[in-house]
C-alpha cells in the first residue's frame, strides 16, 4: 500500500529579507550570513550565471573590509582544501566583480587580490571548461552539534556531465540524492534506531554523496555499493578526501539473483538506501529482488529501506511499485516538489519522490 504527501520546505533561493530575518534573530551580520551562503553555492560550483549576487552583496556599502573578507573565507588558497575548478572559478569571479563594483561604497576600490586572482585565471592557458573532466564539489552541511568543526561538509570528485568519460552515470552526484540527504538532516526519520546506531547499506551509490553523509552523521558503519567497478573505484577515493575510512568501507554488487550469494545478504542491516536507482524499468525487477531479499534478512532489526526518485517519468514508478506490491513489500511515499529543496542548490525543478520500504 502506498500513500503520498507533500513536503513544504523553503526554496534554496530565499529573500533577502528573510536573510536579514535570520541574521537578526542569531544575532549575527547581514554580511556574514551572505557571504556563508555565497560560499556554499560557490563550493558547489553553481552556475554564476544562476547567483542572483546582488542579493548577497551588501548594495552600496562595499568596503575593502568586506571584500577582504569575502577573500579569505571564500577565495583564497587557505579557504578550502578542494576549491572548484579554475573554469568554474573564473566564471564565478565575473558575475562577482560586476556585482562589487555596482555596489562599492565612496571612494572605495577592488580589492587587489581578487582583481590578481581573476587576471591569473583569465591569462591561464591551462584552463579549459570541460563538464567530463573531474572536479571537487563541496557540500556544506548545515550546523549540526553532533559535528565537529572539520566535519562540516561532503566533498565529492565528479563530472557534471551526464556521462562520464567512461560512460556511466556514477560520476556525478544526482539531485534525488541530495534530497535524499536533505531528508537525513531535516526529517523526523521513519526508522526505529538512531542513526549512531544504524548499520547503513546504499545500493547503486554512484559517488556515495549520502553513504558518506550518514558517516558523518555518525553512523555506526556504512557500506556503499554499485555495480560498476569502476564506480567503486571512484568511491574510494571519495573516502579519501572525507577522511572516512573508520566507518565506511565499498564493495562492488549486482541486484537480483546473478550474486544473491554475497555476503552482504548475511550481514545485519538496520538502513537501506538508494538515491535515483529506479530510472531504468530494465532493472527494477533485480532491485526489487535485493531489497526484498535484504529486508526479509533483516526483519528482526526492523531494517526498512529509504530510496529517493525522481519523478521523471510516473510510468516508471508505477512499474516499482507494482514490483513492490507484488513482492509482498509495504511502502510509503512522500513527494518532494521544488519548495522542498533548501540545504543545496538543485539544477531543475522536477519532482522527487522518497519512499519508505519494509517487509510486513
Amino acid at each position: 500500500m502506498s500513500t503520498s504527501t507533500k513536503l513544504r520546505v523553503p526554496h534554496w533561493r530565499l529573500e533577502l529579507e528573510r536573510d536579514t530575518m535570520d541574521a537578526q534573530k542569531k544575532n549575527t551580520p547581514l554580511a556574514h550570513e551572505s557571504l556563508i551562503k555565497l560560499k556554499r553555492l560557490y563550493l558547489q560550483s553553481v552556475p554564476a550565471g544562476s547567483i542572483v549576487f546582488d542579493s548577497l552583496v551588501p548594495a552600496g556599502r562595499v568596503d575593502w573590509g568586506y571584500q577582504d573578507h569575502l577573500y579569505n573565507t571564500i577565495l583564497s588558497k587557505d579557504a578550502t582544501a578542494y576549491p572548484p575548478s579554475g573554469a568554474y572559478t573564473r566564471r564565478f569571479l565575473k558575475f562577482l566583480i560586476t556585482s562589487l563594483e555596482e555596489n562599492l561604497a565612496e571612494d572605495e576600490e577592488l580589492h587587489d587580490s581578487i582583481l590578481t586572482l581573476y587576471s591569473d585565471l583569465m591569462s591561464s592557458p591551462d584552463i579549459v571548461s570541460d563538464a567530463t573532466r573531474p572536479t571537487f564539489i563541496t557540500y556544506l552541511l548545515p550546523p549540526i552539534q553532533s559535528l565537529s568543526r572539520e566535519e562540516t561538509r561532503v566533498v565529492i570528485s565528479e563530472r557534471k556531465s551526464v556521462l562520464s568519460a567512461d560512460g556511466h552515470t556514477g560520476a556525478r552526484t544526482w539531485e534525488a540524492a541530495l534530497a535524499l540527504g536533505e531528508f537525513f538532516i531535516v526529517s523526523p526519520l521513519p526508522i526505529s534506531k538512531p542513526i549512531r546506531e544504524c548499520r547503513v547499506l546504499e545500493l547503486g551509490a554512484g559517488t556515495a554523496f549520502t553513504s558518506i553523509l550518514l558517516s558523518k552523521l555518525g553512523a555506526r558503519y556504512v557500506l556503499a555499493t554499485d555495480g560498476d567497478e569502476r564506480v567503486c573505484e571512484n568511491i574510494h577515493g571519495n573516502i579519501f578526501l572525507n577522511r572516512n575510512g573508520d566507518n565506511m568501507s565499498v564493495s562492488r554488487l549486482l541486484w537480483g539473483p546473478c550474486q544473491e550469494n554475497s555476503t552482504i545478504y548475511t550481514n545485519v542491516w538496520d538502513l537501506i538506501i538508494g538515491g535515483d536507482i529506479t530510472y531504468d524499468t530494465r532493472d527494477i525487477s533485480d532491485l526489487v529482488y535485493t531489497l526484498k531479499k535484504l529486508l526479509k534478512a533483516n526483519m528482526g532489526e526492523g531494517c526498512k529501506a529509504i530510496i529517493s526518485a525522481t519523478v521523471r517519468n510516473e510510468s516508471t514508478l508505477h512499474e516499482f511499485d507494482k514490483e513492490l506490491s507484488t513482492a509482498g513489500l509495504s511502502f510509503e511515499a512522500r513527494e518532494v516538489g521544488e519548495p522542498g529543496r533548501r540545504l543545496w542548490y538543485y539544477e531543475s525543478d522536477t519532482a522527487i519522490r522518497i519512499y519508505t520500504i519494509y517487509s510486513s
